[in-house]
């Protein structure tokens, strides 16, 4: 049975005195060991190699929600020597999922892979030398010259099976997700037994199970994982909140919160996120509208950012510090319908991002400004997009990526798309930019460097 929301709330309103809340008892009853039926089904509609790589895969440290920001996984110590060597001693007794030892000699072996083709998102492609083993649990890592994101990008490269890296190497480019097949690959709690997934291409679900050999012996909690990776979102709405047991974590859009809070299957929860999206505009296309600097300054002053964020996200979302916020605007709004009443841009996105959109949509149109929408359920097609447009013009004029902050609350991951040659950048030249994002390379994140 369905109710309106304006009954239901006049209801709520009229029964306000006599309103109770039930106690969320639901820690009680969960699972405290791991049962070999459990199962989940998950839906992540950005960026999901990124989680699922966690979880097949470990590196030296992986990021925290401590003040330095990572903590300590394959490696259990580290020296820093100088300010371009670093030692790592390595964790004892720990077995690759095919149960092939893990030592010095597979770090070093991965490393040469890692090196010959790096991810090409930071500077680690520059900075790192080369890496040395120094007995059966110790390495030493030699850099060009000192790299103050080194520990944030050692929680990214992850350490595979020599069958693995026979077959495949260590692909990283654009995205460094390398899980390229499934099988018992990797050091992380759970093995990829059914598809893959590397950003640029993925199957629409992938299938997780619990790793026998995994060094944390308390986990993993669950046995299996089904992740999809290309729902389309109403779909994937009835799945959880609609049909018991079909999907079991989704992102819940924020217009959806009242029918998530009333459904009989789901239940509702908040948290902090550090959750970014980037928008692009096409400079390559030079008959597009945007190409002229004067309407994309239009463009951002005929957008109100708080009240956008107030309309869309009910109030529960910040302006990210680390983006270029809104400049100065001397644009009166004569001026601004003057240069946008009648554009018609083509947006591309996805479409469980199509409720940011409709806020959008809403204030442009009162300057005249027409989106067209492309819209697709797969984030491949999103990144191809934006790959392609580097080597021929694609007809978007305007494209949005949802951007997780996979560096654990470090500003990289907004400061990327200003770096000249960055896969994920269009900007073509900015010399300013270029020597600033290098000196920020060289610095130390405070708390960063200490060592146990």
């Amino acid at each position: 049975m369905r109710y309106s929301l304006l009954g239901l709330f006049l209801s709520l309103w009229l029964c306000a005195d006599t309103l109770t809340y039930r106690h969320d008892d639901s820690a009680s009853r969960a699972l405290q060991v791991k049962d070999p039926r459990s199962h989940i089904n998950v839906f992540l509609p950005s960026m999901p190699y990124n989680y699922v790589s966690r979880l097949v895969n470990e590196g030296l440290v992986r990021l925290a929600e401590n003040d330095q920001g990572w903590e300590y996984s394959l490696a259990t110590k580290s020296s820093k020597l100088s300010p371009i060597l670093y030692e790592f001693e390595l964790r004892r007794g720990v077995r690759f999922q095919d149960g092939t030892a893990f030592n010095a000699d597979s770090v070093v072996h991965n490393f040469t892979h890692f090196l010959k083709q790096p991810f090409n998102y930071t500077d680690i492609h520059h900075s790192l030398k080369s890496v040395q083993k120094i007995s059966e649990y110790k390495v030493r890592l030699h850099l060009y010259k000192p790299y103050g994101m080194l520990f944030r990008d050692l929680a990214r490269i992850y350490f595979y099976s020599e069958a693995y890296l026979k077959t495949y190497g260590w692909g990283g480019a654009e995205t460094g997700a390398n899980i390229k097949a499934s099988g018992p690959y990797g050091l992380g709690p759970y093995i990829l037994v059914e598809g893959m997934i590397t950003g640029m291409k993925q199957t629409p679900k992938v299938i997780l199970e619990a790793n026998p050999y995994y060094w944390e012996k308390e986990y993993p909690s669950i046995q299996k994982i089904t992740f999809y990776t290309e729902l389309e979102s109403q779909k994937a709405l009835e799945m959880t909140l609609f049909e018991d047991g079909k999907l079991d974590f989704m992102q819940i859009p924020f217009n959806k919160k009242i029918e998530s809070m009333l459904s009989p299957y789901a239940k509702l929860v908040a948290m902090p996120s550090t959750n970014n999206f980037t928008i692009y505009f096409n400079l390559i296309k030079k008959n597009s509208p945007i190409y002229r600097k004067e309407v994309r300054q239009a463009l951002n002053c005929a957008l109100n950012q708080q009240n956008l964020l107030d309309f869309t996200y009910k109030k529960e979302g910040v302006l990210n510090p680390y983006a270029l916020g809104k400049a100065d605007c001397t644009m009166n709004s004569q001026k601004l319908h003057q240069l946008l009443n009648g554009i018609k841009l083509n947006v591309a996105t996805q479409d469980s991002l199509m409720f940011l959109w409709k806020g959008i949509e809403y204030q442009l149109a009162e300057y005249g400004v027409t989106l067209q929408y492309q819209v697709t359920t797969s984030e491949k097609e999103i990144y191809n997009l934006v790959q392609k447009n580097h080597h021929s013009m694609q007809s978007w004029d305007i494209l949005i990526q949802g951007t997780q902050d996979y560096y654990g609350r470090h500003p990289w991951p907004i400061f990327i798309r200003y770096q000249k040659g960055n896969p994920w950048s269009f900007v073509q030249s900015d010399p300013k930019m270029e020597t600033l994002i290098n000196a920020f390379f060289r610095v130390d994140v405070k708390g960063a460097m200490k060592c146990q």
